[in-house]
């Protein structure tokens, strides 16, 4: 198996996962935003090679994010 094509798809992997991550949150512009960076991330895995030094550190950026649960939770702290 080539890498390029398996550099492809484990980015794929990742950017469903990140699809699947926004079903979970409550809020429903963090849902947008995960979804735009989701679907971002598809049309750049589809349409562009050779961007991966772009995509890797931004999927890992938006992974590092937190849930709109915890944000909530920091908040309520005195």
């Amino acid at each position: 198996m080539p890498t390029t094509l398996l550099v492809d798809l484990i980015l794929l992997a990742a950017g469903l996962l990140l699809w699947q991550r926004s079903c979970s949150e409550g809020d429903d512009v963090w849902v947008l935003f995960l979804r735009s960076l989701a679907a971002i991330d598809l049309v750049v895995i589809a349409l562009g090679n050779g961007v991966l030094w772009l995509e890797i550190p931004l999927l890992l950026l938006v992974f590092g994010l937190p849930s709109v649960a915890k944000i909530e939770r920091g908040e309520r702290r005195p």
